[in-house]
Protein backbone atom coordinates (compact mmCIF):
# COMPACT_ATOMS: atom_id res chain seq x y z
CA UNK A 1 0.00 0.00 0.00
CA UNK A 2 1.45 3.15 -0.97
CA UNK A 3 1.78 6.22 1.34
CA UNK A 4 0.70 8.83 -0.72
CA UNK A 5 -3.37 8.81 -1.25
CA UNK A 6 -3.87 11.43 -3.41
CA UNK A 7 -7.63 12.88 -3.64
CA UNK A 8 -8.79 13.72 -7.39
CA UNK A 9 -11.89 14.56 -8.93
CA UNK A 10 -12.77 11.96 -10.88
CA UNK A 11 -12.86 11.62 -14.86
CA UNK A 12 -15.36 8.98 -17.16
CA UNK A 13 -11.89 7.43 -17.53
CA UNK A 14 -12.29 6.54 -13.50
CA UNK A 15 -16.24 5.33 -13.74
CA UNK A 16 -15.36 1.43 -14.40
CA UNK A 17 -13.27 1.35 -11.55
CA UNK A 18 -15.23 3.18 -9.25
CA UNK A 19 -18.04 0.43 -10.66
CA UNK A 20 -16.38 -2.17 -8.92
CA UNK A 21 -15.66 -0.49 -5.75
CA UNK A 22 -19.84 -0.58 -5.75
CA UNK A 23 -20.12 -3.61 -6.11
CA UNK A 24 -17.67 -4.68 -3.48
CA UNK A 25 -19.89 -2.37 -1.31
CA UNK A 26 -22.85 -3.40 -2.58
CA UNK A 27 -22.20 -7.60 -1.90
CA UNK A 28 -21.66 -6.09 1.39
CA UNK A 29 -24.19 -4.52 2.04
CA UNK A 30 -26.40 -7.34 0.23
CA UNK A 31 -25.16 -10.08 3.08
CA UNK A 32 -26.44 -7.69 5.83
CA UNK A 33 -29.75 -6.97 4.13
CA UNK A 34 -31.01 -8.65 0.85
CA UNK A 35 -32.40 -5.22 -0.41
CA UNK A 36 -28.93 -4.33 -1.47
CA UNK A 37 -28.85 -7.17 -3.82
CA UNK A 38 -27.52 -5.77 -7.15
CA UNK A 39 -29.89 -6.04 -10.20
CA UNK A 40 -28.48 -7.55 -13.49
CA UNK A 41 -27.60 -4.15 -14.91
CA UNK A 42 -27.35 -2.25 -11.77
CA UNK A 43 -23.18 -1.83 -12.46
CA UNK A 44 -24.41 -0.44 -16.32
CA UNK A 45 -27.10 1.71 -14.12
CA UNK A 46 -24.56 2.46 -11.59
CA UNK A 47 -22.01 3.97 -14.50
CA UNK A 48 -24.92 6.24 -16.20
CA UNK A 49 -25.47 7.92 -12.62
CA UNK A 50 -22.14 8.68 -12.06
CA UNK A 51 -21.25 9.68 -15.29
CA UNK A 52 -24.27 12.46 -14.96
CA UNK A 53 -22.56 13.24 -11.56
CA UNK A 54 -19.07 13.64 -13.10
CA UNK A 55 -20.88 15.80 -16.10
CA UNK A 56 -23.06 18.20 -13.27
CA UNK A 57 -22.45 21.47 -12.28
CA UNK A 58 -24.66 20.66 -9.31
CA UNK A 59 -22.27 17.44 -7.75
CA UNK A 60 -18.96 16.45 -7.75
CA UNK A 61 -17.55 13.10 -7.66
CA UNK A 62 -14.28 12.24 -5.84
CA UNK A 63 -11.59 9.52 -6.31
CA UNK A 64 -8.89 8.81 -3.54
CA UNK A 65 -5.88 6.81 -5.84
CA UNK A 66 -3.33 4.97 -4.49
CA UNK A 67 -0.90 6.06 -7.21
CA UNK A 68 -3.04 4.94 -10.59
CA UNK A 69 -5.58 2.49 -8.47
CA UNK A 70 -8.44 3.91 -7.46
CA UNK A 71 -9.65 2.54 -3.41
CA UNK A 72 -12.19 5.00 -3.05
CA UNK A 73 -15.41 7.30 -4.05
CA UNK A 74 -17.71 9.91 -2.69
CA UNK A 75 -20.38 11.31 -4.50
CA UNK A 76 -21.52 14.92 -3.29
CA UNK A 77 -24.34 16.64 -4.97
CA UNK A 78 -26.33 19.78 -4.18
CA UNK A 79 -30.18 19.05 -3.30
CA UNK A 80 -33.14 20.97 -2.58
CA UNK A 81 -35.06 21.08 0.82
CA UNK A 82 -38.83 21.74 0.42
CA UNK A 83 -39.46 25.32 0.04
CA UNK A 84 -41.10 26.16 3.05
CA UNK A 85 -37.91 25.88 4.97
CA UNK A 86 -35.39 29.13 5.21
CA UNK A 87 -32.44 26.85 4.00
CA UNK A 88 -32.89 25.95 0.60
CA UNK A 89 -30.35 23.49 -0.21
CA UNK A 90 -27.56 20.83 1.18
CA UNK A 91 -24.89 18.56 0.29
CA UNK A 92 -26.23 15.37 -0.02
CA UNK A 93 -23.84 12.52 0.06
CA UNK A 94 -24.86 9.85 -1.44
CA UNK A 95 -22.71 7.38 -2.19
CA UNK A 96 -18.96 6.86 -0.48
CA UNK A 97 -17.15 3.61 -0.29
CA UNK A 98 -13.43 2.87 0.37
CA UNK A 99 -12.06 -0.69 -0.38
CA UNK A 100 -11.89 -3.28 2.39
CA UNK A 101 -7.77 -3.25 2.38
CA UNK A 102 -7.67 0.32 2.68
CA UNK A 103 -10.11 0.63 5.35
CA UNK A 104 -9.41 2.46 8.62
CA UNK A 105 -6.31 4.36 6.82
CA UNK A 106 -7.96 7.96 7.06
CA UNK A 107 -8.90 7.89 3.16
CA UNK A 108 -12.62 7.94 4.16
CA UNK A 109 -12.39 11.25 6.47
CA UNK A 110 -9.96 12.78 3.16
CA UNK A 111 -12.70 12.62 1.09
CA UNK A 112 -15.32 14.21 3.51
CA UNK A 113 -12.80 16.85 4.43
CA UNK A 114 -12.73 17.55 -0.01
CA UNK A 115 -16.32 16.55 0.19
CA UNK A 116 -16.78 19.95 3.23
CA UNK A 117 -14.36 22.07 0.88
CA UNK A 118 -16.70 21.51 -1.88
CA UNK A 119 -19.56 22.36 -0.46
CA UNK A 120 -18.13 26.03 1.50
CA UNK A 121 -17.02 27.15 -2.40
CA UNK A 122 -20.74 26.40 -3.02
CA UNK A 123 -22.23 28.33 -0.04
CA UNK A 124 -23.59 25.02 1.51
CA UNK A 125 -23.41 25.18 5.00
CA UNK A 126 -25.07 21.07 5.87
CA UNK A 127 -24.58 17.93 4.30
CA UNK A 128 -26.15 14.90 5.05
CA UNK A 129 -25.73 11.16 4.70
CA UNK A 130 -27.49 8.18 4.79
CA UNK A 131 -26.19 4.71 5.80
CA UNK A 132 -27.47 1.07 6.45
CA UNK A 133 -27.84 0.85 9.84
CA UNK A 134 -27.15 -2.62 9.83
CA UNK A 135 -23.89 -1.51 8.84
CA UNK A 136 -22.35 -0.65 12.68
CA UNK A 137 -18.60 0.39 11.26
CA UNK A 138 -20.04 3.03 9.14
CA UNK A 139 -22.51 3.91 11.48
CA UNK A 140 -19.28 5.09 13.75
CA UNK A 141 -17.39 5.94 10.99
CA UNK A 142 -20.06 8.98 10.32
CA UNK A 143 -19.93 9.70 14.44
CA UNK A 144 -16.55 9.49 14.18
CA UNK A 145 -15.96 12.73 11.16
CA UNK A 146 -18.64 14.70 13.21
CA UNK A 147 -22.33 13.39 11.38
CA UNK A 148 -24.84 13.05 13.97
CA UNK A 149 -28.26 11.84 13.34
CA UNK A 150 -31.23 14.27 13.34
CA UNK A 151 -33.91 11.94 11.15
CA UNK A 152 -34.77 8.19 11.18
CA UNK A 153 -35.72 6.49 8.27
CA UNK A 154 -38.04 3.73 9.05
CA UNK A 155 -39.73 0.95 6.97
CA UNK A 156 -42.54 -1.56 6.75
CA UNK A 157 -42.20 -4.58 4.30
CA UNK A 158 -45.60 -5.63 3.47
Amino acid sequence: MTKEITILKATTKDVPAIVELWKELMDYHKKLDPLFTRSTSGHKRFAEFLIHHINSNDSRVFVAMDGKNPVGYCLIKISDYPPVLEKQQYGELSNMAVTKKYRRCGIGKRLIKKVCQWCAKRGISRIEARYSTANQPTAEFWAKVGFRPYLETTFLEV
